[in-house]
C-alpha cells in the first residue's frame, strides 16, 4: 500500500469516526431534553448553564493537537449532582459549543466537540446509576462511602470517556497511535477531573446546607487547576527550548567538524606538495581514510541497528519474540559500540606510552580456559569446535590477567571471525624453552603471503573495500602484539595462503624459582551477582546532570534493594549527602559549575560525623588512565568508566561497600 493510500485511508476513518460520535452524541442530547425535568429546573440551572458556557471560554491549549483543556468541568458536575444526568448532559454539550467557538466556527467541529463532551457525561451518569444510584440522591446521604464512591467513579469515567474519544481523532490527525497521543497528550489532565469531581460534591453538600452561594467556592479552584495548567506547558515550552539548543549545538558541532575537515585536507596537501615524503604520505592518508571509512561504518552498523529496534519496540503492536529479539539485538549492539571504544582507548594509550600492566604471577592455563569460555558462545552459534590441549606442569608468568586474557581473547575471536561454519580451532598451551607458548590455529580463510608482514599493523586490513565480508578496525591484532611485547614477550602470525587457515603463536617468559600464580579473578562468563551479599537497605546517592543516566542508574541499583536518591548538581548532592548520610556515593565527573572532583574535594573536607568518609566512586565517561589517577587523586576510592553493564555496576558497588566476598581486594577501573 503507497503512501498516499494509506492518508486517504486515515483521513476516511477520521472522517467517519467524527460523524458517528456527532450521530450518537446527538441522539443522547435529544433523549436527555425528553428526560429533561423541566418543573425541577429553576434559575439556579440557568446560572449553571451560564456559568458552564463562560468557563470554556477559559482554556489551556493542548500543543500539537490543537484541542483545548477547559475548566468547566466542576459545573458539569455540579449540575449532575443537583438536578441529574439528564441536565448535566446539556451543559456538557453546550461546554463543547462555547468551548469550541473560541478556536474554530467550523459547523463539524462544533457538534464533534459538543458530542464528544456528551457522549461522555452519558457514560459517566450511566454508570453512576448502575453502581450508586441516580445522580441526584448521591448529597443526600452528606459525605458517606457512596458519595466518596460515586465522586471518585464520576471523575474517573468522565476523564477515561473524555479523553480516549477525542485521543482517537487526534492521533490519525498527527499520525501518532491512540495510546501513545492519549498518554503523552491527556494522561497529565486527570487533575481537571478529579479536582472538579471534588469540588463539585462538596460545594453541592454546602448548597444543601447553606443555600446556593457556596458555588462560590468553585472560584478558587478553577484559579487553581488553571495555574497547574500554565505551569505544566511552561515546562513543555521549556523542553522545546532546550531542543532547539542542542539542535543548534549539533549544527555548530557539525561546522566545526567541517572546518576540521577542510583543515586536514589542506594540510595533505601541503604534504603532497613535499616530493621526498609523498609516497609515504599518500599511503599513510590512504590507510587513514580507509580507516575512518571503517570507523564510520563500524559505528553507524550498531547505531542502526540499536534505533531501528528502538523504533519498533515503541510500537503498540509487537508480541513477545519481537520484544526478546530487539532486546537482544540493542544488547548485543551495545556490546559492540562498547568494544570498539575500547579499542580505540586501548591504541591511544598504546601509542602515548600509557598503558599500565598490574603485574603479578598467572597462571596462564586458567586465563586461556577463561578466553576460550568467553569466546565459546560465538564458536558455538557458527558450529566451529574448540580443541583445546595443554602441556601439564607450565608454570607462572608474570602478566597483567586482564591484560593477558585480553590478548588470548584477541586471538580466538579473530580465528572464529574468520573461520567458515563448521570449521575448528585448535588452541595449544605449551613450553618452549624458558617461555610459555600460546598457539591458536584455524581453517579458515588464512592469510595472504604478500600482507602477512603487516598483520599486526593499526589500522592496516587484507581487505577494506566495501565488499569484505568481515568486519572490524584492524586494532584487535596490533593490540594484541604490543601487549605481548609490554609482557616481554613475541608473538608471530604464519599462513600458508587464502583459504588454508592461520596460526598464532604468543610466548611469554616463564618465572623462574617455583613462583607460585595468583588466583586469577578472571573466570570468563561473568556472574557479577556470585560475590555480591545483598544490597538491601543500602544507601546510594547518585549525582549526575544528565536525566538519562541518572535514571538508568538509579533504577538498576534501586532493583538490588538498595535505597537511591539522585541529584543533579554537586551543591545538591553536598546537602543531601550531610542530611541523608548515605553508605555510598556515585558521582558524575563533567557536570555544569562544580564538576565531581569539587563534590569530592568538599566531601573528603567534611568532619566523619557528616559524612566526610563515604565511600565514593566516580562514575564517568572519561575513561583514560590520567583520568582514573585524578579521581583516585582527588579522594574517589574507585574510578568507574561508562559504558558499564547493569551486572558489573553492581558489582563495583557491592566491592565499594563492603558487601562482596572479595570487596578487600578489588582494583580500581
Amino acid at each position: 500500500m503507497s503512501a498516499a493510500e494509506i492518508n486517504v485511508n486515515r483521513h476516511q476513518f477520521r472522517q467517519g469516526y467524527m460523524w458517528s460520535l456527532v450521530t450518537a452524541g446527538a441522539a443522547i442530547v435529544f433523549i436527555a431534553v425528553f428526560e429533561l425535568p423541566f418543573r425541577e429546573l429553576d434559575l439556579r440551572f440557568v446560572f449553571l448553564a451560564l456559568m458552564v458556557a463562560s468557563s470554556s471560554l477559559i482554556a489551556i491549549r493542548i500543543p500539537r493537537v490543537s484541542g483545548r483543556i477547559t475548566v468547566a468541568d466542576t459545573f458539569v458536575f455540579l449540575t449532575m449532582l443537583l438536578f441529574g444526568g439528564a441536565a448535566a448532559i446539556l451543559v456538557s454539550a453546550l461546554e463543547g459549543v462555547a468551548a469550541t467557538l473560541v478556536i474554530s466556527k467550523r459547523p463539524r467541529t462544533i457538534l464533534f466537540n459538543s458530542a464528544i463532551l456528551s457522549i461522555s457525561t452519558f457514560f459517566t451518569v450511566t454508570v453512576l446509576r448502575v453502581a450508586v444510584g441516580p445522580a441526584v440522591g448521591i448529597i443526600t446521604e452528606g459525605f458517606s462511602a457512596n458519595f466518596f464512591l460515586a465522586i471518585c467513579l464520576m471523575a474517573l469515567v468522565q476523564y477515561i470517556a473524555n479523553t480516549s474519544l477525542i485521543a482517537v481523532e487526534k492521533s490519525y490527525k498527527i499520525k501518532e497511535s491512540a495510546w501513545s497521543t492519549w498518554k503523552t497528550y491527556y494522561l497529565w489532565t486527570s487533575v481537571t477531573y478529579f479536582a472538579g469531581a471534588s469540588a463539585a460534591g462538596i460545594i453541592a453538600i454546602l448548597i444543601q446546607t447553606y443555600g446556593f452561594y457556596a458555588v462560590v467556592a468553585t472560584v478558587p479552584i478553577i484559579l487553581i487547576i488553571c495555574f497547574t495548567y500554565q505551569t505544566y506547558l511552561k515546562n513543555i515550552e521549556v523542553s522545546v527550548a532546550q531542543a532547539d539548543a542542542a539542535r543548534r549545538h549539533v549544527e555548530e558541532l557539525s561546522r566545526y567538524i567541517g572546518e576540521l575537515q577542510r583543515s586536514e585536507e589542506a594540510r595533505e596537501q601541503l604534504l603532497q606538495r613535499a616530493e621526498r615524503a609523498r609516497s609515504e604520505a599518500e599511503a599513510a592518508n590512504r590507510i587513514k581514510d580507509e580507516f575512518l571509512a571503517t570507523l564510520s561504518h563500524e559505528l553507524r552498523t550498531p547505531l542502526t541497528s540499536l534505533l531501528g529496534w528502538s523504533s519498533i519496540l515503541r510500537e503498540e503492536q509487537r508480541d513477545d519474540s519481537v520484544l526478546n529479539q530487539g532486546l537482544e539485538a540493542i544488547d548485543r549492539n551495545a556490546k559492540i559500540q562498547a568494544q570498539l571504544i575500547d579499542d580505540l582507548l586501548d591504541v591511544s594509550r598504546i601509542v602515548s606510552g600509557k598503558l599500565d600492566l598490574e603485574v603479578r604471577p598467572v597462571d596462564i592455563s586458567s586465563v586461556t580456559r577463561a578466553a576460550i569460555n568467553v569466546v565459546r558462545p560465538a564458536a558455538d552459534a557458527k558450529g566451529i569446535l574448540l580443541e583445546y590441549s595443554v602441556q601439564p606442569g607450565i608454570g607462572a608468568i608474570s602478566a597483567d590477567s586482564a591484560r593477558l586474557q585480553q590478548v588470548i581473547w584477541n586471538l580466538l575471536s579473530n580465528a572464529v571471525k574468520f573461520t567458515p561454519r563448521g570449521g575448528k580451532v585448535f588452541i595449544r598451551l605449551e613450553r618452549s624453552g624458558g617461555n610459555a607458548k600460546v598457539i591458536v590455529k584455524d581453517t579458515g580463510k588464512g592469510v595472504d603471503p604478500e600482507f602477512l608482514p603487516w598483520v599486526f599493523d593499526r589500522f592496516r586490513q587484507a581487505d577494506s573495500s566495501t565488499t569484505r565480508n568481515f568486519g572490524g578496525l584492524g586494532l584487535g591484532l596490533a593490540i594484541v602484539r604490543h601487549l605481548v611485547e609490554l609482557h616481554g614477550g613475541t608473538v608471530a602470525a604464519e599462513s600458508e595462503g587464502v583459504g588454508k587457515g592461520a596460526t598464532f603463536a604468543a610466548t611469554f617468559p616463564l618465572l623462574t624459582g617455583g613462583v607460585e600464580p595468583v588466583p586469577s579473578a578472571q573466570s570468563g562468563e561473568f556472574n557479577y551477582y556470585a560475590d555480591v551479599r545483598s544490597l538491601e537497605n543500602l544507601r546510594v546517592l547518585i549525582v549526575d546532570d544528565e536525566p538519562e543516566a541518572r535514571q538508568i542508574i538509579s533504577t538498576v541499583v534501586a532493583r538490588t534493594g538498595a535505597q537511591v536518591e539522585t541529584c543533579t548538581s554537586a551543591r545538591e548532592a553536598l546537602s543531601r549527602l550531610i542530611e541523608w548520610r548515605p553508605d555510598i556515593l556515585l558521582s558524575d565527573i563533567a557536570m555544569p559549575d562544580e564538576d565531581g572532583y569539587d563534590l569530592i574535594r568538599k566531601v573528603r573536607a567534611l568532619p566523619p560525623d557528616k559524612g566526610g568518609k563515604t565511600p565514593a566512586a566516580a562514575l564517568t565517561a572519561y575513561a583514560r588512565d590520567v583520568d582514573r589517577k585524578q579521581a583516585l587523586a582527588a579522594g574517589y576510592q574507585m574510578h568507574i568508566a561508562k559504558p558499564i553493564s547493569a551486572g558489573e555496576l553492581v558489582m563495583m558497588i557491592a566491592l565499594l561497600s563492603g558487601r562482596n566476598n572479595r570487596s578487600s581486594k578489588f582494583r580500581n577501573r
